[in-house]
């Protein structure tokens, strides 16, 4: 449904504004210096003239001799729109193509602002985060954000992101569907069940994944999110070293890194049970993994353990040591295996965590309104998992805890009309109050949830 999910929030007027340029603007060291700044009544050309050519600007006065200008200015200097790229090997096919008409509409809209005015590269205060506007694709998101990531420095930015052909403006719901939508496909290339561990890819050069060690960085400093489904091994590992990790997360780990099934399986021989089909459970991982054979009891743990730390260790080293390089003792709370996985537990949601988290906007509810509460409350508590991350991140933009309330107001939308709408900025759902029964709140929640429940498409 397109028109089931709104997100909306305005970009404070306190923070300067900076043209974008092209879909992705990434910093550029090299024209930072070269580069003028952009007046709030400028266009994309004023950022296209050098100091080298001020002096001979200034004194054309008719249109027609700025465009000469400018013309002849470009063909002196070679401008490069999009992200940077430090490697051959990298592929920028991803990168949108330069488009003047959205140049210039997404400046009328930022310039028509009080204090739009400012240099694109530079801020006036040395304090103040450079703001950096990114606009990607839903379908591309991967490649999209890693070539923005590319360049160390945009941890260090005011970093607002915009959904190619969907209306919205980012006040923090933006960015967390962003970051939400990038690590569920990710994810999806990543070897695991329940938890899982990036894998070497040829399409992945070294910078890529220290690109990948920022995204899940900046996700986590600017707004709470991390991918609770990445394994927390793995994090360690990132974070502190593969010393940190201890026997005991790695047995943990590896369990939720198996299937149902050969976690149970697994869970019984640690513990001594092995019947014929905990047994042809465990030939299958040890076989699965190299190893064509099992060891007697005895050896059963130690050799479980060592199949772990291949699996989650051995094998991602090289993303390991990338991703160090970009988040080592970048938060400082993360320095132990207990202070990873209380994280982790603090994100994970469940059905009591969610629906605590809902609060009327007004305390005074007509009967109506108390129904159509009672109804989402309970339709909250008896979801599953997958379901309520789903419900979750329609309301947040996140699929992890990182909003402390759900405001819920109410309209009295009826007949094909009626449906919930979500501001994520803001973690706002507006709810309908007309549903008759709760078998038919269900039934349309469950509509709005199975279908493109994600699309932004109200400002």
């Amino acid at each position: 449904m397109m028109e089931n999910h709104e997100n909306t929030g305005a970009i404070s007027q306190s923070r300067q504004a900076t043209p974008v340029i092209s879909n992705i603007e990434v910093l550029d060291p090299a024209s930072a210096d070269t580069c003028q700044s952009t007046s709030s009544h400028g266009s994309e050309e004023d950022c296209l003239l050098f100091e080298s050519h001020q002096d001979a600007n200034q004194s054309l006065n008719e249109e027609g001799d700025l465009a000469l200008a400018i013309e002849a200015s470009l063909e002196e200097f070679e401008v490069q729109f999009g992200p940077v790229v430090g490697d051959d090997e990298d592929n920028q096919d991803s990168t949108l193509p330069w488009n003047p008409h959205d140049l210039n509409s997404m400046q009328h809209s930022l310039n028509d602002r009080p204090e739009s005015s400012s240099s694109l590269h530079t801020s006036p205060d040395p304090f103040e985060k450079e703001f950096v506007l990114v606009k990607v694709r839903r379908l591309n998101i991967v490649d999209d954000l890693l070539n923005v990531f590319m360049e160390p420095k945009i941890l260090k930015a005011d970093l607002r992101m915009e959904f190619t052909n969907e209306k919205a403006l980012d006040g923090d719901g933006v960015s967390r569907e962003a970051y939400s939508a990038f690590w569920e496909h990710f994810l999806e290339q990543c070897e695991g069940e329940d938890e899982r561990v990036p894998r070497l890819q040829p399409g992945y050069s070294e910078k890529k994944w220290q690109a990948l060690g920022r995204v899940w960085l900046k996700g986590y400093l600017d707004h709470n999110i991390m991918p609770i489904r990445l394994s927390p091994a793995f994090v360690l590992a990132c974070c502190q070293g593969i010393n940190s990790v201890d026997d005991e997360l790695l047995i943990m780990s590896f369990a939720r890194f198996l299937s149902g099934n050969e976690r149970a399986s697994l869970e019984k021989a640690l513990q001594g049970n092995i019947d014929e089909t905990v047994e042809e459970d465990l030939l299958e991982i040890f076989s699965r993994m190299g190893s064509h054979f099992l060891p007697s009891k005895d050896q059963l743990r130690a050799a479980i353990l060592r199949l772990a730390h291949k699996a989650l260790i051995q094998e991602p080293k090289f993303i390991i040591d990338c991703f160090h390089s970009s988040i080592h003792n970048a938060v400082a709370t993360l320095i132990t295996k207990d202070s990873i996985m209380e994280l982790y537990e603090s994100k994970r949601p469940t059905n009591k965590k969610v629906a605590q988290m809902i609060k009327p906007s007004n305390e005074s509810l007509n009967a109506q309104e108390q129904t159509a509460l009672n109804h989402l409350l309970r339709y909250v508590r008896s979801i599953d998992q997958n379901k309520l991350e789903i419900f979750l991140r329609f309301c947040t933009g996140s699929t992890v805890l990182c909003k402390d309330t759900i405001e819920v107001t109410f309209n009295r939308l009826c007949g094909l009309s009626r449906r919930p709408v979500s501001h994520t900025c803001g973690a706002v759902l507006e709810l309908p109050c007309t549903y008759s029964s709760y078998p038919e709140f269900r039934k349309e929640f469950d509509n709005v949830l199975s279908g493109d429940c994600f699309t932004m498409d109200i400002l």
